[in-house]
């Protein structure tokens, strides 16, 4: 009996679908559940892009490409390959998870592959649940796109995961630089090793020095014992300072000797500590531009972006996008109408893809007998200025649509001042006129640090 004879006997009685395929995309056997579940005759001969209604060479082809093979020939790859798909039946949808593998066989020289289809009809949405800490399936596919300009982003990513520098992560606000910075942390030689996290446009500033870099007793107010900082806590392992932009100048001097030599000083201490950590830095917020404008330090920066990430929003990855939805319908057993689904994909989607998985949630919701024919999306919001950051609802083709210039909070009046302008915004604006436009004379006019008055400006839309 050939090694070749008992492979198929091997899978012949397994409940899966199962078949081995040659490096021209022929069938050479297909076991009989794989003939049950795909509703194919026995006797049909079968190639991998006419697998009855399924042409599944095309899906292998798309996946070699994301695993970072341009240009594979998915016959041929030497990865295994992992993706969902639904395939259209006759009589029903059926989500599929792809598993494509090589098959080396003693006594069989060619090069075979075999291809395992798991149905999906038993999966519930509670095996999906993202976990809180994040490890969520992202460690290696998340260096992968389907969109050809973003491939190199995310395989230069996994590149610099692998050495120990630092790495700048830049994007809008949902892209993922969280994921993504645990995904990197994931690939490098300290995964065994703690990776911490701070979010410093979350903590106040008068608090932030100690996250940082810890406290002893008596340091301050309320500083009853003493305290390790996230430095310390990360030492031999992964720090991530995400909305590093947020940080200010003060304490962005104090974060420069600390990156640079890993050298710093407890709140209230004395004693020099020194620790072996590797930064990770994001922000959403332009920060060359923050740096040219003298708003951020430009020793700083250059220290944290030893290797910078760009990663691009959701509008601008369709195939992305695509991939995202399609993996859903397989995960929850949903099927999004052909006309909802071109919907969901000419949405601008402005909160990426943490907007997205808020759509997701309401989604299933609006399921009826396994399909989701209609869904209200969100319209891009605007938030006023006295509730906080503006947002924008974004233009389509040079033109913003469904405003007019009267319903701009920021508009002209007819005496020339500014209508329903928020008492902060105006304060700024006459201390920035005051000062001719200085923005280091009108901070201290304030008293406030540049940083601080450089989040305001955006806000009010000053700049």
């Amino acid at each position: 009996m050939t090694t070749t004879e008992l492979a198929e006997i091997c899978i012949r009685h397994s409940r899966d679908p199962h078949l081995i395929s040659d490096t021209r995309g022929r069938v050479l056997f297909a076991n009989p559940a794989f003939h049950q579940t795909l509703q194919i005759p026995p006797d049909t001969p079968l190639t991998l892009d006419q697998l009855g209604s399924l042409n599944l060479e095309a899906h292998l082809k798309e996946a070699a490409v994301a695993a970072g093979d341009d240009d594979a020939d998915a016959n041929r790859t030497p990865h295994a390959l992992h993706f969902s798909l639904m395939a259209e039946l006759e009589d029903e949808t059926l989500p599929l998870e792809v598993i494509s593998q090589p098959l080396r066989l003693n006594d069989d020289a060619r090069a075979l592959r075999l291809i395992t289809l798991q149905p999906q009809r038993r999966r519930t949405t509670s095996v999906e649940t993202v976990s809180e800490d994040g490890r969520d399936g992202l460690d290696d596919s998340h260096f992968h796109s389907h969109d050809a300009h973003c491939r190199p982003t995310l395989q230069f990513a996994r590149r610099v995961a692998a050495s120990d520098v630092r790495v700048m992560l830049l994007g809008e606000s949902g892209t993922g630089k969280t994921r993504l910075a645990r995904a990197i942390h994931q690939a490098s030689r300290r995964a065994e090793a703690p990776f911490v996290e701070i979010n410093c446009a979350a903590i106040p500033e008068e608090l932030l020095e100690s996250e940082l870099f810890g406290h002893t007793r008596g340091a301050f107010s309320g500083a009853v014992s003493d305290r390790i900082g996230r430095f310390e806590s990360a030492d031999g392992g992964t720090l991530f300072l995400d909305e590093i932009g947020e940080m200010s100048q003060r304490l962005q001097a104090k974060l420069l000797r600390a990156v640079q030599d890993g050298a710093f000083e407890r709140v209230g201490e004395n004693t020099t500590r020194q620790v072996d950590v590797r930064i990770l830095a994001a922000s959403n917020q332009d920060l060359r531009s923050q740096v040219e404008a003298g708003e951020f330090r430009t020793d700083l920066f250059y220290r944290l972006a030893v290797a910078t990430v760009d990663i691009p929003p959701l509008r601008d990855r369709p195939r992305d996008l695509a991939a995202t939805l399609q993996a859903y319908e397989v995960h929850h057993g949903i099927r999004i109408a052909p006309h909802l689904k071109e919907k969901l994909q000419e949405h601008p989607w402005p909160g990426n893809f943490r907007e997205l998985e808020n759509v997701f949630e309401c989604l299933t919701l609006h399921a009826r007998d396994g399909q989701v024919d209609d869904f209200p999306l969100p319209q891009p919001i605007r938030v006023d200025a006295d509730m906080g950051d503006t947002i924008h609802a974004p233009r389509t083709n040079g033109h913003d649509h469904g405003r007019t210039a009267s319903a701009e909070p920021n508009s002209l009046g007819a005496n020339g001042t500014q209508a329903s302008e928020h008492p902060e915004a105006r304060r700024l604006r006459e201390a920035l006129v005051a000062h001719a436009g200085n923005r280091s004379q009108t901070a201290r006019a304030l008293g406030m640090d540049r940083s601080t008055l450089w989040r305001k400006l955006h806000r009010y839309q000053l700049v």
